[in-house]
């Protein structure tokens, strides 16, 4: 792929540059949380209802104002259904198919790079041709490995890193999942402590809205992507033109 690692990059350019990218696109990082939530949860209390868990943990509702220690047991124990499953997978096949609307803010800071219009189908772009599988796939099977990382807090946010750059790395260049891990591999090798600070700052500026500001969570969710859309421009030397299909 004739990356060029450079060597430490500041942290205070990635950050600044991310901010840049984040509050060119506050519109449309609204638009995504809105579409991005709705969808989730409409599906999955679809999911929900239709693997009858809903139906299972209903009749015990009234305990979360008279005995939350109660009903917390009774949610164990429809946890441990055998449908559970099927709902678990199911879960993991919606968030895959919602998964896709973040590579579209990599078209997006693409096209502010590249001084273009931004407009709000550029949010769809993950689901253009056979991106759509390439993106439903990898999100497949990230989402079911963090799923078994993340019982151990450390291995959780070892998968994210080890896969930072894949979705920009899959969308610019056409790479496979296992290539972007490579690749992602050698920006840690080069240069471990910029990125692993910058996805810390990414992860609590997210949250931030939900801590601070309730609603403004829609706004600062996104934020992952500027900072890892502007980690990518540090360490890959690159012309911001997606590889053709």
């Amino acid at each position: 792929m004739d990356n060029k690692y450079p060597g430490a990059v500041g942290l205070g350019a990635v950050l600044k540059s991310a901010f840049y990218y984040w509050n060119r696109t506050l519109v449309y990082q609204l638009s995504y949380s809105l579409l991005f939530f709705s969808l989730f949860f409409l599906g999955y209390f679809y999911l929900f209802r239709y693997f009858g868990l809903w139906d299972a943990l209903s009749p015990y509702t009234d305990l979360v104002q008279t005995d939350m220690a109660a009903f917390n047991q009774k949610a164990a124990e429809v946890a441990q259904l055998p449908q559970t499953q099927g709902f678990v997978l199911g879960l993991f096949i919606l968030l895959s198919l919602v998964g896709p609307l973040n590579v579209g803010f990599y078209e997006m800071y693409r096209k502010i790079d590249l001084d273009e219009k931004v407009t709000l189908n550029d949010l769809f772009a993950g689901y253009r041709g056979f991106d759509f599988f390439k993106f439903f796939g990898f999100y497949l099977f990230w989402f079911i490995v963090f799923s078994y990382a993340n019982s151990l807090i450390v291995l959780g946010f070892v998968w994210i890193m080890i896969t930072l750059f894949c979705v920009p790395l899959m969308y610019f260049r056409n790479a496979t999942s296992f290539a972007g891990i490579r690749e992602t591999f050698g920006v840690l090798r080069q240069d471990f402590s910029t990125p692993i600070i910058a996805a810390v700052v990414a992860i609590l500026f997210s949250l931030s809205g939900l801590i601070l500001f309730g609603v403004g969570f829609l706004l600062t969710f996104p934020f992952w992507h500027a900072v890892v859309f502007s980690l990518y421009r540090q360490y890959f030397s690159f012309v911001p033109e997606k590889s053709s299909e």
